[in-house]
């Protein structure tokens, strides 16, 4: 199954010294220009810059330093609550899988390493692939997402993701549909402030679009299992769908307050849409 590439960029420049594609900090062998400096301090005399030499007061051998691009972590941490498991127009749980196993190809043919972080266990004991260059691993994490079964009943875990990242500043694309408390969902984004966190939401049409305005229906909250009847009819179909808008907006606000735009996913995987995303 091709589900094609993402094309992503950072707004950072990586401190790593292994070769890649993105700006670095580092001194090395790219093309973007970074100053001159004496031949003693970077002796490649490949590098002999005649005018510059010929400028420098002190008469000294002037060569051209470039800057290195370098490469970085790239991780998908992964709501696994049993919310994430739900099937309308679309299985999110597949959606989920589909994101994984593209994010894992592309940061592979960018050079970078993919590690996948799955938040799944309420005592906070999460699901690791660490970073990786390796690409088979990323799609063997896809192909157990497909067909796990999803059961936490609550996104506590998302907590204890940050303390697998590592030192290096990463980018990190944070998978959930984000039916928990506000409260939580600043904890989570905190404790991730030193990364650069893409929030993707996984939302679906049929949760609140496609509800019948007449007749009786059984809503189901897959975390809890509770159920409960619900006598349908115009005035509460549209309370539902405005409840979703103004929740919608409201986490729109919050991540922008902590300078995170999120990626809505509502209509499947699909990847131009997340390059879209780094580059529309």
């Amino acid at each position: 199954m091709n589900l094609g590439e993402v094309h992503y960029k950072v707004p950072w420049r990586a401190s790593g010294s292994y070769p890649g594609h993105h700006a670095s900090q580092q001194k090395g062998g790219g093309l973007e220009f970074r100053n001159h400096v004496p031949l003693i301090d970077a002796p490649d005399p490949r590098r002999f810059d005649i005018r510059a030499s010929l400028r420098d007061p002190f008469e000294q051998i002037r060569v051209r330093v470039y800057q290195q691009t370098s490469s970085i972590p790239v991780y998908v941490i992964a709501d696994l609550s049993a919310s994430m498991s739900f099937q309308g127009a679309n299985d999110k749980q597949k959606v989920l899988a589909d994101f994984v196993a593209c994010m894992s190809y592309s940061a592979y043919r960018t050079g970078d390493m993919f590690g996948f972080i799955g938040c799944e266990d309420d005592v906070g004991r999460p699901w690791v692939l660490p970073p990786t260059l390796n690409r088979v691993a990323g799609n063997e994490i896809a192909q157990q997402l497909y067909t796990k079964e999803l059961r936490a009943n609550s996104s506590e875990s998302l907590l204890h993701a940050a303390e697998q990242l590592g030192g290096k500043r990463a980018l990190v694309f944070l998978i959930s549909d984000f039916h928990f408390p506000e409260k939580l969902l600043e904890k989570v984004l905190a404790s991730l402030a030193y990364h650069h966190v893409v929030p993707v939401m996984l939302w679906d049409r049929f949760e609140y679009e496609n509800l019948p305005s007449f007749g009786i229906a059984r809503v189901t909250d897959p975390e809890t299992n509770r159920s409960r009847l619900l006598l349908m009819r115009p005035s509460l179909k549209k309370r539902i769908q405005e409840a979703f808008t103004q929740r919608r907006e409201k986490l729109f606000e919050l991540f922008g307050q902590y300078g995170r735009m999120p990626l809505l996913l509502e209509d499947g995987f699909n990847s131009d849409e997340v390059t879209h995303y780094f580059f529309g």
